[in-house]
This record gives C-alpha cells, sequence and structure tokens, in this order.
C-alpha cells in the first residue's frame, strides 16, 4: 500500500499528504486510483481449465480417438487445432492405430508349431523363452544349439 494512500486513510487531505510528502496532487490521486492488474500478455485461451481436463480425460479414457471426435461429442467451440495443442500440453501426443489386428493365442500357437516344424527344434527345446508373457521371448538359437553354426540347421 502506498503512503500517500495511508494518509488519505487516516483521514488527512489532499494538501496536507502533499506537504508531508512533497508531491503534487495528480500523484496522490492517480495513486487512489491505481490498481494491482494481473499480468496479461499475448491473446486469451479459448478453452478453460475445466473444458482442457475434459478433454485430457476423454483422450485417456479412449486413446485412439480423433481430435474432431473429441471436439464434437464435448461440443467445444474451438478447433481441432485447438484440441490437439491442449492434448500435447498434458503430454498427449499423437497417437496412429495399428493396420493390422493383434495375434490372437491361436494364431501364436500355429506360429510356434511352423518354427517347430521348419526349424527342427523339439517341442521341448523351444527357442522361446518361457519368463515372458506367453514365452514369446526369443532366445539365441545359437545357444540352444551350443557350438553349432545356424548355417548347418535347415
Amino acid at each position: 500500500m502506498h503512503f500517500s494512500l495511508k494518509l488519505i486513510g487516516e483521514g488527512k487531505t489532499y494538501k496536507e499528504v502533499q506537504k508531508i510528502i512533497g508531491c503534487s496532487a495528480k500523484m496522490i490521486s492517480n495513486a487512489l486510483k491505481w490498481r494491482a492488474k494481473p499480468e496479461t500478455r499475448g491473446r486469451k485461451r479459448k478453452t478453460t481449465i475445466k473444458i482442457d481436463r475434459r478433454i485430457t480425460r476423454m483422450a485417456k479414457a479412449q486413446p485412439m480417438i480423433s481430435s474432431r471426435m473429441i471436439k464434437d461429442s464435448l461440443e467445444l467451440p474451438v478447433s481441432t487445432v485447438t484440441v490437439r495443442r491442449r492434448l500435447c500440453e498434458a503430454n498427449l501426443f499423437t497417437r496412429i492405430p495399428r493396420k493390422v489386428p493383434l495375434l490372437k493365442k491361436r494364431h501364436v500357437q500355429k506360429r510356434l508349431q511352423f518354427l517347430v516344424a521348419s526349424v527342427g527344434v523339439g517341442p521341448g527345446a523351444s527357442p522361446f523363452c518361457p519368463s515372458f508373457p506367453e514365452g514369446l521371448g526369443w532366445r539365441g538359437l545359437e545357444k540352444q544349439w551350443s557350438g553349432t553354426s545356424t548355417n548347418d540347421k535347415p
């Protein structure tokens, strides 16, 4: 709080405050009118914090949803580019969906049977590591064949 405001608040007149501080009446009136304003730089945001949270919540719930679908479902008055910017601010970057469906357990079993038949590794010595989920981690075939080169095997 400015010193002149304190004196005026105590009931002193402008003339008395001028003599005490040694300044003009205009400076005192400016000090009375002055209000601290928050710093505003740049353009105001089109979205509020609440809308930003709704955008990120929807993207986390449905990771492969497009920005246009988020905009339409939340009925936002902003562009899809703004939606993408808000997602980037929340560290949710672009996701590209896979172009092929994931393998089912039946497909994994068929692939393992094909590997055993084509490589010549017996059913007890699978080249896949059992410590990985569903035994899908690759072990080196050279280690299992103990010293023989990979060119010797079919």
